[in-house]
């Protein structure tokens, strides 16, 4: 997150934020710039939510923040936490927003009534669903809050209680301000049962049976009341403080499967960019031998020059693969669009034969220049052309497509196959999504997922259709001009 706050690169950022909130069940998690300028989300759409200065003024202490909010209808608990370097001021803000309703679901039934009040004395949080967004403040537009004073009983403040779907009830209210949340939270404890005993006793005194027993009773009653309504305070300030221990517990497990994520990520993308020069090496050494068993040494001297620029390939590779996990800016030269297709083909030319597919290409004659880098560029085509022949493996009629074209402002390559087509077109340049079985051709799904950050570093575009009988992916990068060479 310090890398792409500093680089302004949000593009894994906002993978990591959407694997968080699959993993921990968060709302939403937004990252904010030191101002809280809302920067980017893991849900996928533009916001801007109003951050309490609260909020800010946390993360800025390097403190765990708290506040609620309602946002679409959705009632949010924020937790906010700065993003630091160690003897530096924070660098941004991460806000993880929590669903109540979704806390909520899981509160063990009780039949007391519990709600919390915000600020503006309107009902945030409820054991009971119809007392939501009930106002005890005088506001026109929200149901008011039924709640009325009744006589004192004793040392008692007795009040009358009508939910919006029931008769009215007498009740003793127990109310506790929490102010980390900046909640109020109040039981509402019905009378009905001491009301039944006080009734009883009062026919005991009628009946003159047990004068000393009745005041033994009420008073009895009296201690029952008050351990009662000091047991639910204590059981509402030890709710709000678990809640509050496994959020922070969750911050804490974010941080580290941030850090298996990109591990994760890297060694899968080394384990499939390195697979197709293994294999052209593989094939090179093969054709080497049989030349040398031939008496041929020039054509095997050509097989092992081959040999040593996938070598020198596999290298540029691998420093690639570096600058992808770091989302590093790396230098980028003029391109033939054209003479790269080109060497793409003549290096998967023996795999498209032995796959039995039919080949139809059309290249430009002339030069196709665009601003790019050589190795990383073949990478993409390639990656493009072996996902081909992957999906034309089960089919009986095996065409692959090649076309290079300009347009006013882009070169473009469309690579169309015959095969099965794509499940989920908006996934499939996401990690980790293949089509593939595992084992087969290594199917880890981080290819697509590495062409499409080379491609967008390059400054183009990757998409992927489906057609009636296959798939078509379209890369397009910008046309490289003379007068901005």
């Amino acid at each position: 997150m310090v890398e792409a706050l500093e680089n302004r690169q949000f593009t894994e950022a906002k993978r990591v934020l959407e694997t968080f909130e699959a993993t921990y069940g968060a709302w939403r998690i937004d990252l904010t710039d030191t101002n809280g300028q809302f920067l980017i989300n893991s849900a996928g759409y533009n916001s801007d939510p109003k951050y309490p200065r609260a909020l800010l003024r946390a993360a800025e202490n390097n403190r765990l923040g708290f506040g609620q909010a309602l946002e679409d209808g959705e009632r949010i608990i924020r937790l906010s936490r700065g993003v630091l370097v160690k003897g530096q001021r924070p660098k941004g803000m991460i806000v993880v927003n929590v669903s109540l309703a979704a806390l909520e679901f899981e509160w063990p039934v009780s039949p007391e009534a519990i709600v919390f009040f915000d600020v503006a004395e309107i009902v945030f949080s409820s054991n009971r669903p119809d007392l939501l967004y009930l106002s005890r403040s005088e506001d026109p537009e929200l149901a008011a809050f039924d709640l009325v004073a009744m006589s004192r009983s004793r040392a008692l403040q007795l009040w009358r209680f009508r939910p919006p779907d029931g008769s009215p009830l007498e009740v003793i209210k127990t109310e506790k301000f929490i102010p980390h949340l900046e909640l109020t939270g109040v039981i509402f404890l019905e009378t009905r049962g001491a009301r039944a005993t006080a009734s009883l006793a009062a026919i005991l005194v009628l009946a003159g049976a047990v004068v000393l027993g009745l005041i033994g009773t009420v008073a009895l009653q009296q201690r029952r009341r008050r351990m009662l309504e000091e047991t639910y305070s204590s059981q509402l300030e030890d709710r709000v403080e678990d809640r509050s221990l496994e959020l922070r517990g969750a911050q804490d497990a974010l941080v580290e499967a941030s850090k298996l994520a990109a591990l994760g990520r890297l060694s899968a993308g080394v384990s499939h960019e390195l697979n197709q020069p293994l294999a052209a090496i593989l094939n090179f050494a093969e054709n080497g031998q049989k030349f040398l068993a031939r008496s041929k040494p020039d054509p095997a001297a050509q097989n092992f020059t081959l040999i040593s620029d996938q070598v020198r390939r596999m290298i540029r590779i691998i420093s690639n693969l570096r600058t992808f996990a770091r989302q590093e800016i790396a230098p980028t030269e003029r391109v033939d669009f054209g003479e790269v297709v080109a060497s793409a083909l003549d290096l998967m030319c023996e795999d498209i034969k032995a796959a039995g597919v039919t080949l139809r290409n059309d290249l430009p004659d002339a030069p196709t220049p665009v601003l790019a880098g050589n190795i990383r560029l073949q990478q993409v085509v390639l990656n493009l052309l072996t996902n081909a022949l992957d999906a034309m493996a089960s089919s009986e009629r095996k065409v692959l497509s090649l076309i290079l074209y300009t347009n006013e402002k882009n070169s473009v390559l469309t690579v169309t196959d015959t095969g099965h087509g794509i499940d989920d077109p908006s996934s499939v340049f996401e990690p980790f999504y293949t089509t593939k079985d595992l084992g087969a051709s290594k199917g880890l799904g981080m290819g697509l997922a590495l062409s499409h950050g080379i491609v967008m570093r390059f400054g183009g575009t990757l998409n992927c259709y489906n057609l009636d009988d296959g798939a078509e992916f379209e890369l397009a990068l910008p046309i490289l001009k003379e007068d901005n060479a």
